[in-house]
């Protein structure tokens, strides 16, 4: 049976499968292989995925959602059509989908999947992606870091046997910059730094706030539909000026047609706060590594986002060399999640490939501060890029004279302070009184490759012992729990693959419509009843004619030659 690998995206998702010894990217039934990682609920216990519901965010945002992706792993919610859902129950719609195209284009069943993730994710945003890949029916026995995944796909790309990349995988939501060596077809991950709450989405809304500066307007005050518009419109702005030098953003609202001239160099000047960000990434993953730029082969683009001219000419400012761009962004991080599940599956021509992961965050437990009791100290086991699998030991003794019991927490993160890092779990033990450091604690920590995290605490005095297996359990469901939303959510169907183009231009004519003014809007409405009567008539042949007059008629109205 097939395992499939899947780029799951903030803005898009991909995926991929290994067939007749090759690696393709699976089309959706659109035809295209970027899948947008939106969600949009319709009556009756329906859902939309895809383009469909990326229109939809605008004639319909209180049903639609995106950028889910950056809230994995936390408490954050999302009501859509009074339906409240976790990010990973919105991400395992997008995997539903990934899930039944793979299998249309395969013709079989698919059960298993490997999913990329940024590699800066921490423990609970991993075990939220694979909750994502069970509620979608699928078992996610290796998340790959995204980095991981780009470096294997580059080397097969370029064919080169050996070299040292720097990668740079900017996407909608996410940035991770990580040193990669590729050699004797090993490829190990030297070290890795990021931010989880960066990337394109930002720049969407920097040009937003311009926007609304010049023009007196409150973009923090505009309801869901205003703000899903406007960013609509500067995302086009944003991609336009990745092919052009100059963009004009023209918005109809409020009785009048405003403006916002918009060029890379006015872009590079308005997202300085965003560069410097990216700026601390870069220097900390460098730092991290022991190494210079110089020491690099090359500077690896990746992800959509990482596209725009504006990041070559930041890139190239800032360590003097010129990035470069081996396959396409968009593409590259499946293509390598499809080469790493055909590893899995054995493939032949594949698996002499050897690939090697890191600990992203240090790993370590809390020790007394004498001088502020409430707020203990990160003492760290396990340190940050330290390579996996890794079994590392602390050792430890009681802090009071004729202490009694000790609490041993565990924490991910590189802060000084304990309530700066993230908890992951706690583990109890009586102790004999005795006088203060006569105790003798042994800490294991061994994190695998997969993500578990096994911590054994061994009081050498009495010789005892305690073990816990941490799987972030502040987010995971039990198994009863899983089971019961498993069979909740199965109560949303897909919507089939069959008319989703005509879906996706009624469903671009509702967001036109809600985003003209005027004659143009009429005429919108126009275009729709007149392809609604054509759908409703049923002849095929027909409705291919009509498709394609409606979508070159919308085209005209909304200036976009695609």
């Amino acid at each position: 049976m097939a395992i499939i690998g899947i780029d799951l995206g903030t803005t898009n998702s991909l995926v991929c499968v290994c067939q007749d010894d090759h690696i393709k990217l699976v089309p959706n039934p659109l035809k295209e292989v970027l899948t947008p990682s939106v969600v949009s609920v319709e009556g009756e216990g329906k859902i939309v995925v895809g383009a469909v519901a990326k229109e939809r965010l605008v004639s319909h945002p209180a049903a639609s959602a995106a950028s889910f992706k950056r809230y994995m792993g936390t408490n954050k919610t999302f009501t859509l059509e009074g339906q409240t859902f976790t990010p990973q129950e919105l991400s395992s719609f997008v995997l539903r989908q990934l899930k039944r195209d793979a299998e249309e284009f395969l013709g079989e069943e698919v059960t298993e999947a490997v999913i990329s993730v940024p590699a800066y994710f921490n423990d609970h945003q991993r075990y939220a992606t694979r909750e994502a890949g069970e509620l979608a029916g699928l078992h996610v026995e290796r998340l790959i870091n995204e980095p991981s995944a780009a470096a294997l796909a580059a080397s097969r790309i370029s064919q080169e046997e050996e070299g040292s990349y720097l990668v740079f995988d900017f996407g909608g939501g996410t940035l991770d910059v990580s040193i990669v060596d590729y050699f004797d077809n090993v490829i190990e991950i030297i070290a890795v730094s990021g931010d989880n709450r960066l990337g394109g989405d930002d720049f969407d809304e920097v040009i937003a706030r311009k926007f609304c500066t010049e023009h007196q307007m409150s973009y923090d005050e505009m309801d869901n539909r205003q703000r899903a518009i406007l960013l609509r419109l500067c995302e086009q702005c944003k991609r336009t000026l990745t092919t052009q030098n100059e963009e004009v953003l023209t918005w109809e609202t409020e009785g009048e047609e405003k403006t916002l001239t918009l060029t890379n160099i006015t872009l590079a000047e308005l997202c300085q706060d965003i560069f410097d960000r990216m700026g601390q990434v870069i220097t900390k993953a460098l730092q991290d590594s022991q190494r210079t730029i110089e020491e690099m082969d090359e500077i690896v683009l990746v992800g959509g986002s990482s596209k725009m001219p504006v990041i070559a000419f930041y890139l190239q400012t800032y360590l003097g060399k010129k990035p470069c761009i081996i396959g396409s962004p968009d593409e590259v991080v499946a293509i390598g999640a499809g080469l790493y599940a055909g590893i899995k599956e054995r493939r032949e021509e594949i698996r002499d490939l050897v690939l090697t992961d890191i600990c992203p965050f240090s790993l370590g437990t809390n020790v007394v501060n004498y001088s502020n009791s409430d707020r203990p100290l990160m003492s760290p086991i396990i340190e940050r890029n330290s390579i996996l699998p890794s079994s590392k030991i602390g050792y430890y003794t009681n802090a009071y004279d004729n202490q009694k019991h000790l609490t041993i927490g565990i924490y991910q993160g590189e802060a000084y302070y304990c309530d700066e890092n993230t908890k992951l779990g706690e583990i109890e033990m009586d102790i004999l009184p005795t006088k203060r450091g006569m105790t003798q604690i042994k800490v294991c920590f061994t994190y695998d490759i997969n993500g578990i995290l096994e911590v054994e605490v061994t009081d050498r005095n009495q010789k005892k012992t305690i073990k816990k297996v941490l799987t972030s359990e502040q987010i995971r469901l039990s198994e009863k729990e899983l089971e019961k939303r498993l069979a909740e959510l199965k109560r949303y169907k897909l919507t089939s693959s069959g008319g989703v183009r005509a879906k996706l231009l009624l469903a671009r004519g509702e967001r036109m419509f809600a985003q003209l003014l005027g004659e143009q809007r009429q005429e919108v409405a126009q275009i729709m009843q007149w392809l609604q009567e054509r759908l409703d008539k049923q002849n095929d042949q027909e409705i291919v004619n009509s498709l394609k007059e409606a979508e070159a008629a919308l085209d005209r109205l909304e200036g976009n030659k695609r």
